[in-house]
């Protein structure tokens, strides 16, 4: 097995990884919140080790620029849509949980 393989391997299965516990995240957590946040900080992660994977096997051609083109406008938009959605949903007055770890970091400060 040639080490541009196991490199792939590696370096999809981490993005399989980061999907998967962005699915964890966003089904166990109680607010809309921190629900958007593990669905894109773990979604950006596993698109970036995902698309390097898949470069890495492809090499640099074409394809592999493609590859790498599609993984940069997604790696940019995404994050923008996250932000975009979460300002709306609070300018719409949408509340926290209250056992949310962010509000208790908030309640702490405060004091």
């Amino acid at each position: 097995m040639e080490i541009r393989n196991i490199l792939t391997i590696l370096f999809i299965s981490a993005g399989f990884l980061c999907f998967a516990a962005s699915t964890i995240g966003v089904f166990r957590m109680k607010d809309f919140y921190c629900r958007s946040h593990a669905a894109g900080i773990c979604g950006s992660a596993g698109l970036i080790f995902s698309g390097l994977g898949l470069f890495i096997y492809e090499g640099v051609n074409i394809t592999g620029i493609k590859i790498l083109l599609v993984m940069l406008a997604v790696c940019l938009s995404s994050p923008i849509g996250t932000h975009i959605i979460c300002k709306v949903a609070y300018k719409q007055a949408l509340a926290a949980e209250a056992e949310c770890a962010c509000n208790r970091v908030e309640k702490k400060e405060e004091n």
